[in-house]
């Protein structure tokens, strides 16, 4: 049993099985790698970062919209204004989503209809583009299923329609990322091929280190996913295409070492186990030391906060996998297949790498030219480098995707900042819907509104972007003027009424009055006196007629009496009616009496009334010139600056129309509120940097010494959030390249025993690399007009650089510390021995190049060209650098003594 076993093991069956079971649990547990880059893959930003901050009050901000993202859906008629049939369409599709709120998960649609105070914001000057917006839960699943069903629903016919957000471009750039990853992989794999089987004219060579490393790609892979999945392992959407790279460059390079020792064993005559078991040994030291470099390096940048920067620790466990895979997997069958391994066989002799002798001997010939040249080349374009990083995923994205296009449209129709507002949220202590509150917000809205690079803003106290007038005292003032000058007019005619009246009431007409009614009781007296002596007349004259009739008897007599008793009988009917004229008399003169004593009374009293009309009219034309004059100061008032303060009343605090922005732009609990800021740039804009500084340096400014100074502020927003990135970015670069070239210059150091040399091969590293930056940027501006790189595409060149730097160092630090010469003799020969190595180096480059070229993806195209241009540049110099600093380490100390301490 132990013999068989034994034999197991001298033929690797153990280490077959073992990366059989590897990859088998590997695949069988790997989580899905596009939803990690899509879930895991955007930078995670520090809890006390801005948008953080942000993301926890919109988080608590009630109203039913907590934990929601926005999207906007966008319809746009491209030639020209929307028509009433096309917005009778939008606004069928509207109810239509209305009516599916539940099923997709949205929490809130806000049009121009149920917002009204902010039409603006919802539909273009020019009329031909409307905006919904939509708060969706976050909790509703896979956001790009979801982005997919929405695009179905809100097609219109008659319109163009879009559906866009930041998060949705982030979404496209990540499932790109995805896609470009996928094909590289396949790509790369295929390509390894073609590098070991040109270097060793092979067909099964090539097949089996391919194989290799796509085992160590997939168990890499795996470990890696289910690190970030079941942990907090940081994780980044580029790590599943570095470690394709890693997996490629350093497989490749340890395969061709290794596959090259074992064919000299072979040719040496040497069986295949023996072969293999000696090849091993040979490339043991190498890449042990190699691998062991990396793993440092990499496993450094765990310390890092950053988690773009921190995700990078990840490649230690690559490169731990890989150096594993290295020693057992192609091994298995150089043993089986012996000498076979390289069929068909054909031989080649090996030349030497004339280049690099050459660079070798110019270095030598004259050291100080040698270096002039070197920076005289060089030099210009390391230190005309530039940082000119661009942190926008939309420029990674193809123009077409929906929703850059729908991105596109917003800016177009609304202002380049519309698609990226910047929102800023301010939470009291206390409740801001009070008019001291509302009058520092409004005061901070409008000193935005003024900045340079903003285009508009919205808020609490201008929904729509635009000062709301009835809020304003001078637009209060002016309806006060306007009813006070109504009062001032009124007064003047009641003035004017009042003096007609006095005059109407004028006291000699009520003299005459008064005389004329004396008169007529006077008549009055006299008539009943005049009646009364008539009516005496009369019974005398009857008495005497009663006589006369009784004592005459004659004809005449009778006669006369008869007459005298007609007349009799009429006196007797004037005597009546005398009696009851006498007393119509008496009561005419009764009431005549009564007349007059009341007239007397109403003349007195109009006088009254006339001194009182007088003291009045005195009083109006007092009070009507007082009214005139607090009109004129109104007036002033209202043309002057100092009217222009928002002021709302508590009547208006109570209307629709504030209560409407109440609702839309303050918290459940009325002490959080948010302004939208829209820069008049892009997100992709560099200007966007300083404007923000400047942004949050005035709200802090205006804010000072308010009710709101003691608010809590945060910022958001995808100018925002590449702010902060950017920031993060720039604060860890220099760390970073502060890190990997001490670890770098120690490892060197350690393995050359050298502590000046490795400086100066660290020194043409990176002046490689700035100048093979410039020249990268130089040709990609030539080549697609846009002059910024991707702040990720140095990142991505990072890690091929970093191992094919490594790996040309250790050789020359190895090669430098078992010099059997002193230094002078082993410039030449020592450097010019790596020539054979570096070109098929720089050969496995140029093919991880045209990997990343052929993506067609802008950041793996930048990226490739940086990883080309440092890497020929670093071959050209590190040569002539070696040589010509080296011979000055040895002839300088002898002209100058003092320096000798130094030549090591």
């Amino acid at each position: 049993m132990k013999k068989r076993i034994r034999q197991l093991h001298n033929h690797r069956i153990f280490s077959l099985l073992f990366w059989l079971i590897a990859i088998f649990v590997a695949i069988v547990m790997m989580p899905n790698t596009s939803d990690m880059i899509q879930t895991k893959g955007q930078p995670q930003l520090a809890n006390n970062s801005q948008p953080m901050v942000a993301r926890s009050m919109q988080n608590t901000w009630g109203r039913n919209i907590s934990g929601t993202y926005n999207v906007s859906a966008v319809f746009n008629n491209p030639n020209g204004k929307l028509t009433a049939t096309q917005q009778s369409s939008i606004d069928k599709t509207v109810s239509r989503l209305t009516e599916k709120q539940k099923t997709y998960g949205i929490r809130s649609i806000q049009t121009m209809v149920t917002n009204p105070a902010a039409k603006s914001q919802f539909y273009s000057k020019d009329g031909s583009t409307e905006t919904v917006q939509l708060a969706i839960d976050q909790n509703q699943g896979d956001s790009r299923v979801l982005a997919k069903q929405l695009r179905t629903q809100i097609r219109t016919a008659g319109v163009s329609t879009y559906l866009t957000s930041p998060d949705l471009v982030n979404d496209a750039a990540n499932e790109n990322i995805s896609h470009v990853t996928t094909f590289a992989a396949i790509l790369g794999f295929v390509l390894s091929l073609l590098i070991i089987g040109v270097i060793f004219k092979s067909l099964i060579a090539p097949l089996i280190s391919t194989l290799s490393m796509l085992m160590m790609y997939v168990v890499s892979l795996g470990l890696i996913n289910n690190l970030a999945d079941r942990t907090s392992f940081p994780y980044s959407e580029y790590l599943p295409l570095l470690i394709l790279l890693l997996t490629l460059v350093l497989g490749t390079l340890g395969h061709y070492y290794l596959f090259n020792a074992f064919k000299q064993n072979i040719a040496d005559g040497q069986d295949a186990a023996s072969a293999t078991t000696h090849s091993i040994r040979a490339i043991r030291n190498f890449l042990l030391i190699l691998g062991g470099t990396l793993t440092i390096l990499f496993a450094s940048l765990y310390a890092f906060g950053f988690s773009t920067i921190r995700a990078l620790s990840a490649l230690a466990i690559v490169t731990i996998v890989i150096t594993i895979g290295l020693y057992t997997i192609a091994p298995i069958f150089m043993q089986l297949l012996g000498e076979r391994f390289f069929w068909p066989a054909v031989e080649s002799t090996s030349r030497p790498h004339r280049f690099w002798n050459w660079m070798a001997r110019f270095g030598l010939w004259q050291p100080f030219i040698a270096i002039i040249a070197v920076l005289y080349v060089v030099g210009p374009f390391a230190i005309l480098y530039r940082d000119n990083l661009n942190f926008s995923a939309a420029k990674t994205v193809a123009p077409n995707n929906e929703a850059v296009a729908g991105m596109r449209v917003l800016n177009a129709h609304f202002g380049e900042g519309k698609a990226t507002p910047v929102t800023v949220y301010i939470r009291s202590n206390n409740r801001i819907d009070n008019e001291k509150a509302l009058l520092q917000i409004d005061n901070l809205t409008t000193k935005l509104k003024s900045m340079p690079g903003v285009s508009g803003v919205t808020s609490l106290t201008q929904p729509n972007g635009q000062l709301m007038d009835e809020y304003y005292v001078n637009s209060q003032l002016n309806q006060m003027n306007i009813t006070l000058k109504g009062a001032t007019d009124q007064l003047s005619q009641l003035q004017s009424d009042l003096n007609s009246n006095r005059s109407d009431l004028g006291q000699v007409k009520l003299n005459d009055t008064a005389k004329q009614l004396n008169s007529l009781v006077s008549k009055a007296n006299q008539l009943s006196d005049d009646t009364g002596t008539v009516r005496s007349q009369v019974s005398q004259v009857a008495g005497r007629a009663s006589v006369s009739q009784s004592s005459s008897a004659s004809r005449r007599v009778r006669n006369y009496q008869r007459l005298l008793s007609l007349v009799s009988s009429q006196l007797q009917t004037v005597a009546s009616n005398m009696r009851v004229l006498n007393d119509e008399a008496t009561s005419a003169g009764n009431d005549g009496q009564a007349a007059q004593s009341q007239v007397s009374g109403y003349s007195s009293q109009v006088s009254a009334v006339r001194s009182s009309l007088k003291k009045t009219t005195t009083s109006l034309n007092g009070l009507t010139k007082s009214y005139n004059n607090i009109y004129s100061y109104l007036s002033a008032l209202q043309a002057s600056d100092a009217a222009k303060v928002y002021y709302i009343t508590p009547e208006q605090l109570t209307g629709m129309q504030f209560q409407q922005s109440l609702m839309t732009n303050t918290s459940q609990d009325y002490k959080t509120t948010q302004l939208q800021i829209y820069l008049k740039d892009s997100a992709a804009s560099h200007n966007n940097s300083a404007t923000l500084k400047q942004l949050q340096s005035e709200v802090n400014t205006q804010l000072q010494g308010t009710s709101l100074q003691h608010a809590k502020i945060a910022y958001t927003g995808q100018p925002v959030v590449q702010n902060t990135i950017e920031h993060a970015v720039r604060a860890n670069l220099g760390w970073l390249l502060l890190t990997i070239g001490v670890l770098t210059f120690l490892i060197i150091a350690l393995i050359s025993g050298s502590v000046l040399q490795p400086i100066y091969w660290l020194a043409s590293l990176a002046l490689a690399t700035m100048g093979g930056v410039q020249l990268a940027q130089m040709t990609n501006h030539f080549m697609s007009g846009d002059p910024s790189f991707n702040w990720q595409a140095p990142m991505i060149a990072f890690v091929p650089l970093l191992v094919v730097s490594a790996s040309l160092l250790i050789q020359l630090a190895i090669s430098y510390r078992f010099k059997e010469t002193n230094l002078t003799d082993w410039l030449l020969p020592g450097v010019s021995s790596l020539g054979q190595n570096i070109r098929h180096q720089l050969f496995t480059v140029i093919i991880i190049c045209l990997v990343l070229f052929s993506a067609n993806f802008a950041p793996l195209t930048q990226a490739g060209l940086i990883i080309l241009f440092a890497t020929i540049i670093f071959d050209i110099i590190l040569p002539i650098v070696t040589t010509s600093v080296g011979k000055l380490t040895v002839t300088l100390p002898s002209k100058r003594p003092h320096l000798k301490r130094h030549a090591k």
